[in-house]
């Protein structure tokens, strides 16, 4: 079978290095230029000279002659350590080893020729720059030697990323949502790479990639936020992208083990007394903190290993090479509140085939496959969520790359590069499910709960994006100075299709009947208010004289398929143009048309049982209407540097970049449902729970937040299984949508600018300081409007006085006579929230009161940041850095605030809900930016025993969090004083525009790492990775509406993991 694979895989590279020349196209932001002059003793250039780089990443040879003015050139080098090789007859042939390139960087060198003969050698000792005097692009790389060096969690995306200077975390580390914030921009607002190419899930960047990536075989990362070329596209926070490792001439590889520590002395898992004592605030100034009694706040790991295996090397020696990578990984775990593990079994395969079959045409094909698998996952904890509503995905990914490239010159370069993946989630319960699903309630009365049934929602992500991408590079010297120019195409077809619907073909959406602002105290909903309601109409003998009603809203529904497209076409042109030795222009220009749309999907049986979801033959009922575009932009963006080498000797840099960067459109925007749904039925069922069952404690208030110490709302519902329903009204509804997009709609977009100076201060360690500022504005809200008149709603504004805050007026609809039935009342209420609607716009300005100043929507970001870079050398290698920054502006500050996704349209949540989340959030600081950020990594070899010892720290002080406040609302129950009518969202502010801190966060972890040589053969190596060693208890999540300050989440607690490596 090895062989057949290997086979078809050497067929495709030779296929590919065939390929005429017409395919214009590919990107190579991953490999850099090397490039230099060749003088004489006495500093005069010499043409004619023979110059060679040999490497493992290089493969086999390059090699050019120096033009008339004696300068070389090498085009698109991979990343990595190479030996120069410059020979002329009559001059001693120069040698320099260990030149270090990083990935998309200029490595100049300057070899001086000393006369004597061709067979006398000159090996140089020089240290290969550390400063590249070209790019005016300010970024970071993690390469090999640091990244076998760092204790990590082997997550080649997002944890490293967190590594770099600017990138901050998510509120959780085991977030669902693996995607930083990079300076101030929303997680929405990355790119995930692999060599180069979009790997970025197609439902937006916050959701990661849907590739994994093999840790052990990257080769470098690199994080590039400021300053990018043109050819960087499709992003306004960070591209992350990640370079994979080859084959060589020689075989080389790895066989490790990896095993987290559990028991004893290496148990994981705070006392619970490190955060203070139960409902007891914290100490000043974080005692608006506290932890819930009951709650448990830390994880538990009772399994996690890894085993890796890796092998590289040539097929046909100087011709074809190969590199194949195998990852297995089994976890379980118990997470924060929830006492049934969760399960995962990981398993990545990849091979590479690399081959250069022709003179001049380098070549390489790889293949990526997953199947992953995972259970015991719920979409809330306990004591809210049953530990039987859980689910669990099974999920494979098949991904195909490949490049080809052609040098017809040796300073021109055709390359094409193609990367497709394909993933297919199966989703499921466990096979001792309850046979019914669970009574679900998202927002009313208290926090949200699931209880008392099965978890009932399918979501699988049929999920797959094309990228071609496509450039030709050539370098110019004769032209005003020397030019390193590229332009290319790049296209990319995403397709973020979703399956939904439900494991029993419907759910219950169950909630209390009733009860509105004015019954609600500190201790529950009083029962003589819900008493005295008499506007219900559900039948004789219904009403709350002798017990609590709830309605649950059973939906039914077949299961579907919803396709939503996003597919982009950039055109793009770098220009490095060096009119002097000292001084560069880099100058880039892109357009890109970008759109997003709902393709034909499905509509199909229903099930006869859950496990029928992932049949690949289940029954289609009829295929679904699509649309047209949807979003349809089209973008021009400058990204214009210059960079100036104030030193002679080219160790001093200074840097200055401006570019325009544009949000990337995600298939989130469009919500999971789409057009031309099948009809759902709704049956609209009325229980009764009688008032001595639910009021458990006899207190007379139904406790719906747990402040007793039991949640009655909950204990209520438990009793509704098994009863038959008071009343069914049977219904249907069309729940076919489609995101309403207003006209001259424009795509959010970044200006960037950045000023920088950096010094090499001695041998491979240099030093940069950088001011940063950035400008967000056209930002996208979903804006509520009258479906009727197609027109917002007329407003007036009501004053209302936030407990903990300034003044302020809230918009509310004007409330007229809808109807038309002469009257003023309750039904055109009923008439606003049944004709309401949303379209997109770019926002508005927005006052907190009546005369206040109109506030003009923008986010604002500056930065002052201090990195040091030092390469492995005299034993130590290392990155560290100092960020400073402030902000100001717009944010989804009443959305979530447990993450730092942004758009008009996130999880089916829309912003804007209702006009009213404006106030108080128009400016202030940005969420998930902190004031101070500092991170060092780095390792030592100690002499003597040779053992490596790797350090990762990371300090930031605490990220911003909004108090949220309710306010009364108008409805057709009753009119409290001072009550609005939103038209739709929740009914809370943001109280102050002043936030509360989290306390400051610090990690650190260590490595310590011994190798022993095992002589002919490899090293073995013996490491003991430590993950928050002082097992430090810093607060990451809490909740800032209902328990305003109850903690609900800290950092992980300090863990162990010991592996073995054999490197060959």
């Amino acid at each position: 079978m090895m062989r057949r694979t290997l086979s078809a895989a050497l067929v495709l590279v030779l296929g590919l290095a065939f390929v005429g020349s017409a395919a214009l196209m590919a990107q190579s932001v991953m490999e850099g230029k090397v490039t230099g002059t060749v003088t004489d003793d006495k500093g005069e250039p010499l043409p004619g000279v023979g110059v060679e780089l040999t490497g493992t990443a290089i493969m086999g040879k390059r090699a050019t002659v120096t033009s008339g003015k004696g300068t070389y050139v090498f085009l698109n080098v991979p990343p990595g350590k190479m030996t120069m090789t410059v020979s002329l007859a009559g001059f001693k042939t120069w040698i320099q080893d260990n030149l270090v390139l990083g990935a998309g960087s200029t490595l100049e060198v300057n070899p001086a020729l000393q006369p004597g003969a061709i067979e006398e050698q000159i090996t140089v000792l020089a240290a290969s720059p550390v400063v590249d005097v070209k790019t005016s692009a300010v970024d970071s790389r993690l390469d090999k030697e640091l990244l076998a060096k760092l204790p990590t969690s082997r997550d080649a995306f997002y944890d490293l990323a967190l590594t770099t200077p600017g990138m901050f975390d998510v509120g959780s580390s085991g977030s669902w949502l693996p995607s930083p914030t990079a300076y101030g921009g929303s997680s929405m607002e990355n790119v995930f790479l692999v060599n180069g190419v979009n790997t970025t899930n197609p439902r937006g960047a916050a959701f990661g990639s849907l590739v994994k990536v093999n840790y052990n075989a990257v080769e470098e990362v690199r994080v590039v936020a400021l300053g990018s070329k043109a050819e960087y596209g499709s992003f306004s926070g960070a591209a992350i992208d990640v370079l994979t490792r080859s084959g060589s001439n020689q075989f080389h590889g790895n066989a490790a083990y990896y095993t987290e520590l559990r028991g004893g002395f290496f148990k994981e898992n705070y006392p619970i007394t490190s955060v203070g004592d139960p409902n007891v605030p914290l100490a000043a100034p974080d005692n608006w903190l506290f932890y819930l009694a009951g709650d448990r706040l830390a994880g538990e790991t009772k399994k996690n290993w890894e085993g890796n295996f890796t092998i590289g090397g040539p097929i046909v020696k100087d011709k074809v090479w190969f590199y194949g990578a195998f990852d297995y990984i089994r976890s379980a775990t118990l997470p924060v509140n929830w006492s049934l593990l969760n399960n995962y079994t990981g398993r990545y395969a990849d091979l590479k085939i690399s081959a250069e079959p022709l003179r001049n045409t380098r070549a390489w094909v790889s293949y990526h496959y997953e199947n992953n698998k995972g259970d015991g996952w719920s979409w809330g904890t306990q004591p809210n969520w049953d530990t039987t509503m859980t689910y669990g995905v099974g999920s494979k990914n098949n991904t195909l790359s490949a490049q080809w490239q052609w040098l017809p010159t040796s300073t021109t370069i055709f390359t094409a590069k193609y990367l497709g993946f394909w993933t297919n989630d199966r989703p499921f319960v466990p096979d001792d499910a309850p046979s019914h699903p669970g009574y679900i309630n998202w927002w009313k009365w208290g926090p949200n709960f699931g209880i008392d049934g099965a978890f009932p929602y399918v979501e699988a992500q049929k999920s797959n994006r094309q990228t071609l991408q496509a450039d030709v590079a050539t370098y110019v010297e004769d032209f005003l100075g020397e030019h390193d120019i590229k332009f290319g195409v790049q296209y990319t077809k995403g397709r973020g299709n979703w399956m939904g619907g439900y494991f029993q073909n419907y759910a219950n959406f169950t909630y209390p009947v009733g009860g509105w602002w004015g019954y609600y105290s500190g201790l529950g909903y009083a029962i003589w208010a819900l008493q005295t309601q008499t506007w219900y109409s559900y039948g004789e003998g219904i009403g709350f004289d002798d017990g609590l009603l709830f309605y649950n809203n059973k939906t039914i529904d077949n299961p579907f398929l919803t396709v939503r497209t996003a597919d982009s076409l950039g055109l793009f042109v770098d220009d490095q143009w060096s009119p002097t030795k000292r001084l560069t222009f880099n100058l880039g220009f892109r357009f890109d048309r970008m759109t997003t749309k709902y393709g034909e999907g499905k509509v199909y049986d229903y099930l006869t049982q859950p496990s029928d979801i992932n049949d690949p033959n289940l029954g289609v009922v009829r295929t679904r209407a699509g649309t047209g575009n949807i979003f349809d932009f089209k973008t021009f963006s400058p990204r214009l540097g210059v960079t100036y080498q104030l030193t002679k000797d080219g160790k001093t840099v200074l840097r200055a970049n401006y570019g325009r960067y544009y949000m990337p459109l995600a298939v989130e925007f469009l919500r999971r449902f789409g057009p031309d749904m099948q009809a759902t039925n709704l049956d609209y069922e009325i229980y009764w729970v009688p008032w001595d069952v639910a009021d458990a404690d006899g207190n007379g208030y139904i406790d719906c937040t747990g402040v007793s110490g039991f949640n009655e709302l909950q204990g209520a519902v438990r009793h509704i299984y098994g009863q038959t329903p008071l009343y069914v009204d049977n219904r249907t509804q069309d729940r076919s949508w489609t995101l309403n997009v207003g006209d001259g709609v424009k795509d959010m977009y970044t200006d960037q600018f950045s000023f920088n100076i950096e010094r090499e201060i001695i041998k491979d360690f240099s030093l940069s300081a950088t001011y940063i500022y950035k400008h967000s504005a056209n930002i996208f809200v979903n804006v509520p409007i009258n479906e009727v008149t197609g027109e917002e709603w007329v407003y007036e504004r009501v004053p209302f006085d936030p407990e903990f805050g300034d003044p302020v007026d809230l918009y509310s609809i004007v409330w007229q006579d809808y109807t038309g039935d002469g009257k003023i009342d309750g039904n055109d209420v009923v008439w606003i929230n049944d004709h309401g609607d949303y379209r997109v716009e770019n926002m508005h300005a927005y006052s907190y009161t009546e005369d206040g100043e109109l506030i003009k929507p923008q986010r604002t970001y500056q930065a002052l940041q201090l990195v040091f870079n030092k390469r492995y050398s005299s034993r130590w290698q290392g990155l560290a850095s100092v960020v400073y920054s402030w902000s100001n502006g717009a944010a989804q500050r009443t959305m979530r605030q447990s993450d730092n996704m942004m758009g008009p349209m996130i999880t089916d949540d829309t912003w804007m809900g209702t006009v009213n989340y404006t106030i108080n959030n128009m400016d202030g600081v940005l969420p998930f930016v902190p004031k101070w950020e500092v991170k060092a990594s780095g390792s030592y070899t100690v002499p003597g025993i040779d053992a490596d010892l790797g350090i990762r720290f990371r300090f930031h002080t605490g990220r911003p969090i909004w108090r949220l406040e309710n306010y009364a609302i108008h409805s057709q129950w009753g009119f409290p004083e001072g009550s609005v009518i939103p038209g739709g969202g929740t009914g809370r502010i943001v109280s102050s525009t002043e936030p509360y801190y989290l306390p400051s966060l610090a990690l650190f972890d260590f490595r310590a790492e011994k190798a022993i040589n095992v002589r002919k053969y490899g090293s073995l190596h013996l490491v003991l990775d430590v993950f928050n060693i002082f097992n430090s208890s810093n607060v990451t999540n809490v909740e800032y509406a209902g328990l305003w300050g109850r903690i609900t989440g800290i950092s992980d607690a300090r863990r162990f993991r010991l592996s073995f490596m054999f490197q060959f």
